[in-house]
């Protein structure tokens, strides 16, 4: 198994995931709260989102319980 390509394929999985996230808080005009998550993860999530000007992202909770918030600008 080549890790390398495992990452890759998380990272691009994690990104469509938080584009998703993101036009549902934008639709439904309310915070959307992801699972826990490791800090490389969530960076991931916050890093694609960072151009969004409709929505903004933040982390909350305490490791490793430590999750994502997706909510949008008002």
């Amino acid at each position: 198994m080549d890790a390398e390509d495992y990452r890759k394929r998380r990272e691009n999985s994690l990104i469509q995931l938080a584009e998703r996230l993101a036009e549902k808080a934008i639709y439904t005009n309310k915070a959307v709260t992801l699972e826990a998550m490791p800090s490389f993860e969530r960076k991931i999530i916050h890093s694609a989102l960072a151009r969004n000007k409709k929505i903004q992202t933040h982390s909350e909770g305490e490791e490793p319980n430590r999750y994502l918030v997706i909510k949008p600008t008002n």
